[in-house]
C-alpha cells in the first residue's frame, strides 16, 4: 500500500465506520419507534380501553341505582345509555386495538358478559316502571352479580394488559438502550480506528519525510538559494525526503568542488597556451627572418652563378 493509499485509508475507515454507526443507529431507532408505536396502538390502547369499559361501568351502576331512587328522572335514564353506548364503543376500540395480537382472544369474554349485565339492567329498568322494590331485589339478584363478574373479568385483564405493557415497555427500553450501546460502541471503534491510522499515518510521514516538514522546507529553500555550505537536520532513515535531501547537498557541494578544482586546472592550461603562443609567435617570428636572409643569400648566389656562366662563356667564345 503506498503512501497516498495509506492516507485515504486514514480518511476513509474512520468515515465508513462513523457512517456505519449512523446508519445502525438510525436503523435501530426506526425500529424502537415501530415497536414504541405498536405499543401504543396496541397495549396502550388495550389497557387504556380496558379502564374505560370500568369506568363506563361503574357510571352504569351509578345511573342505574339514581333511576331506582328517582323513576322519573329522565336525566339518570340518559346517563345510564350514554354510559351504556360509552362502554359499547370502548369495547369495540378496544378490540380493534388487540386485534391480531394474542389479548384479542381474552376480550371475547367480555361481550357475553356484558350481554347478561344488559338484559339484567333491561329487567330493572322495566321493573321499575311498575315496582321499585322488584326493582331493586332484581338488581340485587342478577344486575349486580352480572357487574361483579364482568368487572372482574376487566380487572384481570387489566392486570395483564399492565403487565403486558410493562413488559413491552422494557423491551422496548432495552432495545433503545442496546441501539445506543451499538452506536457508542461503533462510535469508540470510529474515535480508535481514527487515533491509530492518525498514529500510522505519522509515522509514515515521520519515515518518508525523515524529519519536521518545516525543516525539510527550510533546508530546500537554502539549496534553493544556493547555500550548500548549511548543515542539515539529522536523519535517520536514509531513503526519507531528509535523507535524499542531505544525500542532494552532499553530491552538489561535491560536484562545485569539482567544478571549482576543474576551473582551476583550465586556467592554468589557458596560462600555459598562452604562453606557449607567445613562444611560437616569437619563434615564427624568427623563422620568418631566417627565410628571408635565406633568401638574400639564394639571390646572391644565384647572381654570382650567373656571373660565373656569363664569364665561361665568354672564355670558351675567346677560345
Amino acid at each position: 500500500m503506498n503512501f497516498n493509499q495509506r492516507l485515504l485509508t486514514a480518511f476513509i475507515a474512520p468515515a465508513a465506520l462513523f457512517v456505519a454507526g449512523l446508519a445502525a443507529s438510525i436503523w435501530s431507532l426506526a425500529q424502537t419507534q415501530s415497536k414504541f408505536d405498536h405499543y401504543i396502538t396496541t397495549e396502550q390502547a388495550t389497557a387504556s380501553g380496558l379502564q374505560d369499559m370500568y369506568a363506563h361501568g361503574l357510571q352504569m351502576g351509578q345511573a342505574l341505582r339514581n333511576i331506582l331512587l328517582d323513576p322519573n328522572n329522565p336525566q339518570a335514564l340518559k346517563n345510564l345509555e350514554g354510559a351504556r353506548a360509552a362502554f359499547d364503543a370502548a369495547y369495540t376500540a378496544t378490540q380493534a386495538a388487540a386485534a391480531g395480537t394474542p389479548t384479542a382472544a381474552t376480550l371475547a369474554p367480555l361481550a357475553g358478559l356484558r350481554a347478561e349485565q344488559a338484559q339484567a339492567q333491561d329487567k330493572v329498568l322495566a321493573l321499575a316502571k311498575t315496582s321499585v322494590p322488584d326493582a331493586v331485589l332484581m338488581l340485587n339478584a342478577e344486575e349486580t352479580p352480572a357487574w361483579r363478574k364482568l368487572r372482574g373479568e376487566l380487572l384481570a385483564l387489566g392486570k395483564t394488559s399492565k403487565e403486558l405493557s410493562s413488559q413491552t415497555h422494557e423491551a422496548v427500553n432495552a432495545d433503545a438502550d442496546r441501539a445506543r450501546a451499538v452506536a457508542l460502541a461503533l462510535a469508540l471503534l470510529a474515535v480508535s480506528v481514527a487515533v491509530l491510522l492518525g498514529v500510522m499515518v505519522r509515522r509514515t510521514l515521520k519515515r518518508e519525510i525523515g524529519g519536521d516538514p518545516a525543516a525539510a522546507r527550510l533546508a530546500l529553500r537554502r539549496i534553493a538559494d544556493g547555500d550548500l555550505s548549511g548543515a542539515t537536520p539529522p536523519v535517520n532513515d536514509a531513503d526519507s525526503l531528509m535523507g535524499a535531501l542531505a544525500a542532494m547537498q552532499t553530491s552538489m557541494r561535491n560536484l562545485v568542488g569539482q567544478v571549482q578544482a576543474s576551473s582551476v586546472g583550465i586556467e592554468a592550461a589557458s596560462q600555459e597556451i598562452a604562453s606557449g603562443n607567445q613562444d611560437l609567435s616569437a619563434r615564427t617570428e624568427q623563422a620568418a627572418s631566417n627565410l628571408e636572409e635565406t633568401a638574400a643569400s639564394m639571390e646572391q648566389l644565384t647572381s654570382t652563378v650567373r656571373q660565373s656562366a656569363d664569364a665561361a662563356r665568354q672564355a670558351n667564345q675567346l677560345a
